[in-house]
């Protein structure tokens, strides 16, 4: 019985040690990066989470989102770039026409 009891707390000892971290506030990050030469103004098409301007060389990061609807000003002279992701969104100037 006494083996049983020391084994059993020993069992629990070491759950206790390896942790349970939660990656949830990762997986609904949403970042923008602003690489153009531009502030860009960021207008989401939801009522989750309010607009805002991203400055040249700014990151902004929000959590807890879910809907990632947007749209962005100025559209003529900014673009999304190519290493963008759903979740990472990279503003770079838009090429000439």
């Amino acid at each position: 019985m006494k083996r049983l009891f020391i084994s059993i707390l020993m069992a629990v000892w070491m759950f206790s040690l390896t942790g349970c971290e939660s990656d949830y506030s990762n997986n609904f990050r949403l970042t923008f990066e602003n690489a153009s030469r531009f502030t860009v103004q960021v207008i989401p098409l939801t009522t989750e989470w309010g607009g805002f301007s991203v400055a040249p060389g700014e990151i902004v990061k929000l959590d807890d989102i879910r809907d990632v609807d947007y749209r962005f000003e100025p559209a003529d002279n900014v673009q999304e770039g190519s290493a963008s992701t759903e979740r990472y969104i990279i503003f770079v100037d838009a090429a000439p026409e």
